[in-house]
């Protein structure tokens, strides 16, 4: 029995010496981890922008979430834990713009805001809007007294940078509709989706186009050509509207008086 005792009691010394020695390596590599995630020259201190947005509005609308801690009590401004996803949409939520954010190493943080050649404008309560040509708002607009470019109306009068006012497919619809205006020589002024996929084309000559998100837009602008050059001539001044929502008719209407072809 004294044996045995013994050899138990030596046991459970070297497991105590073992858990010991563990905890103090285990200390050891967790405390120097940690403070490796705290090295000043892997903090991200140094914010390049382009020359579209200002540089201190970029960095008044960072900075606060650089300065935070994440869920582990460590900074989100370390060059290896810094999300630059959760960077660009702070942007966007801020209303700075949409944002590419990259990081270059040890502590520098790259933004730059892409640019692309406005086509529709946004307009809601307060501010206006430039739309990509995926249909998101990408950079605030000035209020045009009358707009260089087309309009999309949505009754969203409170939409802001980052929300989408058209879907791709429409975007896509808009810019061929757009397209085809032009070779018409016919500006746009604005337009808008209805019920049941229908699309109103308002121009600039006090006459609007109405047509399906779905038709062929090649077959509808081919008739359209026609019914200006053969019916409506010399009436395109008193024009009111253009329907050419049902396959192979159009209807239209001149000052008070409706036609149909």
């Amino acid at each position: 029995m004294g044996i045995q005792s013994h050899r138990k009691q030596r046991i459970r010394r070297e497991f105590k010496e073992r858990t010991k020695r563990f905890s103090l390596v285990f200390a050891f590599v967790f405390g120097v981890s940690w403070g490796f995630f705290w090295l000043p020259w892997l903090r991200i201190s140094q914010i390049n922008a382009d020359d579209f947005v200002s540089k201190s509005e970029v960095e008044s609308a960072v900075n606060p979430y650089l300065a935070s801690l994440n869920a582990f009590w460590l900074p989100n401004n370390n060059f290896f834990l810094l999300q630059t996803a959760k960077l660009e949409n702070v942007l966007k939520e801020k209303g700075i713009g949409l944002a590419v954010a990259q990081k270059a190493f040890p502590k520098t943080l790259n933004i730059k805001f892409p640019q692309t050649e406005p086509w529709l404008i946004h307009c809601g309560s307060m501010d206006c809007f430039y739309v990509s040509e995926t249909g998101f708002l990408a950079d605030r607009a000035p209020k045009f007294s009358e707009s260089p470019i087309p309009q999309i109306i949505t009754g969203n009068s409170n939409a802001k940078i980052g929300d989408g006012v058209v879907s791709p497919s429409e975007a896509l619809t808009l810019r061929k509709v757009f397209q085809k205006m032009k070779r018409l020589n016919i500006s746009v002024t604005s337009a808008s989706f209805g019920k049941n996929a229908e699309v109103k084309i308002i121009t600039n000559e006090n006459w609007y186009l109405l047509i399906l998100e779905n038709s062929d837009i090649e077959k509808v602008f081919g008739d359209l050509k026609l019914l200006m050059d053969q019916k409506i001539k010399e009436d395109r001044a008193r024009l009111e509207y253009i329907d050419m929502r049902y396959e192979n008719k159009a209807f239209y209407k001149l000052g008070s008086r409706l036609d149909s072809v």
